[in-house]
């Protein structure tokens, strides 16, 4: 694209319509999920997440990997002028998606039948069972595994678009594929609980919403493409540019370039991929130890339970509720804030590669600290307002009581956890950008190590039961986002001012976490839980934005590649919350 004929969107304006985009579908997604989970209570969302986790690493493989490869790619050609290249991509990228999602189509329906103990497999005349998630997932399972197929289509698709520079494509494909699960999915799920009585079905029912959604937002961004072509890259910049590599070449490129990307992109889901395999597991081996103390300490859960659905056991099936109180409760929340600073990443990745490219160590460094001090910003107050009001976040949303009572603990410790995931998940992207992608995966590995020997000595304790999964996912987090914050620093050769960047972002997040505390405790027994809860977030809003603006947290660059961001700028400087630039 010529400067004449397109203008690329910067760094904090795609960012921004990234934003706004995952705001909406997480919004759609809460009046979707949040009335799901009251349906579906603790046992439902334990058939749920079961499916989903083992969805999701896969999924992350299409949608989080291999279109930031492209996106990359795509960029690199694009800063080179070599827009033929680019379709030539993008052909390359189908044709490899293609073969992915029905591999991976192939292997989800395969997995649902052994790891649920449906199938056994037989090697040198031994016969093996796997029992490694309850047998009702498998229903769940077989539902969103169509959406492989849908998701790796787009996939190329969006990271074409965001590649040239343009976010809205995926932003409005995201709000697409959130309004899929919620029309379908709650429908569905609601339709078949009612007639059949039965959770895992329902659940089942839930799952296919999310396919339904990915075949809408493909199918959007198909006749995008077909329709904008020329507008993203103009006729004539494309009849210039030169001869495109051969094909063959465009394929291997690509897939140089995603392997480890795509091992990279699995850090967002190691813990729910190590989870799934493992924690149920390791509940039940727990129970069989000490049947009394759970049946005592979660009486409460089994009440709820034998009342909802009178076939429910005691013991064989607690491990998949309590696995839905953390998962389909707690995790959900927490989850909000990487999958948010996730979309800054991506929308990253185009600008900071061309810099790279070109060598421009002005914008390379502009780029990085505007990054980590962006996501420091969202992740720091979100983080410490989960872990200060995780009892009345889960009270003003849901009503099952009893979850509520064992998701909450879980939640407050994963608050800490996502200041770390939030601020990691961009790290990675930028990591990737100046084509250090093999980077995060010795960071992974130790951190899945250290987690898997944390829910392995953790979970297996009955007094710590469940509790010990936040604990490990925290551990983790904290390792990958250090080292990998030290890499990038290393590698990049930028030196950030660290008190710029962190620590007033850290010193406000501090004081709204605080602020929420105080007013919560204080307010609690005066104004009822819900309205308390309420009350809370709104002043430590308040709190936080007047801290921001005390420290002067955001920098005027920052403000500057927003749209209309001279306009913005002048006012925040004459609200004297953003510093007058000084001139040299």
């Amino acid at each position: 694209m010529s400067s004449a004929s397109n203008k690329k969107q910067t760094f904090l304006h795609g960012s921004l319509i990234l934003i706004i985009a995952t705001v909406l579908a997480k919004i759609i997604g809460a009046i979707y999920r949040i009335p799901l989970t009251n349906l579906l209570g603790s046992r439902g969302m334990g058939f749920y997440s079961t499916a989903y986790d083992l969805y999701v690493p896969m999924y992350s493989i299409a949608m989080a990997g291999l279109p930031i490869a492209i996106s990359r790619i795509i960029a690199e050609h694009s800063a080179q002028k070599k827009y033929k290249d680019v379709i030539k991509t993008l052909r390359a990228a189908q044709t490899i998606f293609i073969i992915t999602g029905g591999t991976g189509f192939v292997l989800m329906i395969f997995l649902a039948f052994v790891l649920t103990g449906n199938l056994n497999l037989s090697l040198f005349g031994h016969t093996f069972g796997f029992n490694v998630f309850n047998k009702g997932a498998l229903t769940g399972i077989l539902a969103i595994s169509p959406s492989l197929l849908f998701c790796c289509i787009m996939s190329a698709y969006r990271g074409y678009f965001e590649g040239l520079g343009n976010m809205t494509p995926t932003g409005v494909s995201e709000i697409l594929e959130a309004l899929g699960k919620l029309v379908f999915g709650y429908t569905i799920a609601a339709l078949v609980l009612s007639t059949t009585k039965n959770y895992s079905y329902a659940a089942a029912g839930a799952l296919i919403g999310i396919s339904i959604g990915e075949a809408f937002s493909t199918f959007y961004l198909f006749v995008r493409f077909k329709r904008n072509r020329f507008k993203d890259i103009s006729k004539i910049d494309f009849e210039l540019s030169p001869e495109p590599l051969r094909f063959k070449k465009q394929i291997s490129a690509v897939i140089i370039v995603a392997i480890p990307i795509v091992l990279g992109s699995l850090v967002n889901n190691v813990t729910s991929l190590i989870d799934v395999v493992m924690v149920q597991k390791q509940l039940s081996t727990a129970i069989n130890k000490s049947p009394e103390y759970f049946i005592k300490t979660f009486s409460n859960l089994i009440k709820y339970e034998t009342a909802e659905d009178s076939t429910f056991d005691a013991i064989a099936d607690l491990p998949n509720s309590l696995y839905g109180c953390h998962r389909g409760f707690a995790f959900s929340i927490y989850n909000l804030i990487p999958v948010l600073t996730s979309t800054l990443g991506v929308s990253a990745i185009p600008v900071l590669a061309s810099a790279w490219v070109v060598g421009d160590k002005d914008a390379i460094k502009s780029n990085i600290q505007t990054m980590i001090r962006t996501v420091a910003v969202i992740a720091m107050p979100c983080g410490a307002g989960i872990f200060a009001l995780s009892f009345g976040i889960l009270s003003l949303l849901y009503s099952n009581t009893a979850a509520i009572a064992i998701a909450a603990p879980n939640l407050r410790v994963l608050g800490i956890c996502a200041i770390f995931a939030g601020i990691n998940a961009p790290i990675i992207n930028m990591l990737q950008a100046i084509g250090k992608e093999k980077t995060p995966l010795k960071n992974i590995a130790v951190g899945a190590i250290l987690k898997i020997i944390i829910n392995y000595i953790l979970v297996g304790i009955p007094s710590i039961n469940i509790l010990g999964v936040p604990i490990g996912t925290t551990v983790c987090y904290a390792y990958i986002c250090i080292a990998d914050f030290i890499a990038l620093i290393r590698y990049s050769k930028v030196k950030p001012d660290y008190f710029s960047i962190l620590i007033k972002p850290f010193i406000a997040g501090a004081t709204c976490g605080l602020s929420a505390y105080i007013v919560f405790t204080l307010s609690n027994s005066i104004i009822g839980l819900s309205l308390a809860t309420a009350v809370s977030i709104l002043f430590a809003g308040i709190v936080y934005i007047l801290m921001i603006a005390l420290l002067k947290v955001i920098e005027p660059e920052d403000v500057l590649s927003l749209p209309m961001g001279e306009k913005l700028l002048e006012i925040c400087q004459k609200l004297k919350i953003i510093r007058k630039i000084t001139k040299n």
